[in-house]
């Protein structure tokens, strides 16, 4: 499958608190992005302790906004 990003944004938050406003406010923005373009939706990715990533991709459906946790090797 192929993977097209449109825009990408690294949060690192030291409370919940920050990355609740942070991670709100990012996804906000990419979708008013999304609604500009008419396509694609937003996938949020945790990848450590404080540490999200997210993304305006056309591998999530308009409209939609996917969560998912990255999983490292142990």
């Amino acid at each position: 499958m192929s993977t097209t990003t449109l825009a990408k944004r690294n949060i690192t938050a030291s409370t919940v608190e920050q990355a609740h406003s942070e991670l709100n406010a990012v996804v906000e923005e990419f979708q008013r992005e999304a609604a500009l373009l008419g396509r694609s939706g937003v996938l949020v990715t945790k990848t450590g302790p404080g540490r999200f990533t997210v993304e305006l991709s056309d591998d999530v459906p308009y409209g939609f906004t996917h969560e998912t946790v990255a999983l490292t090797a142990a």
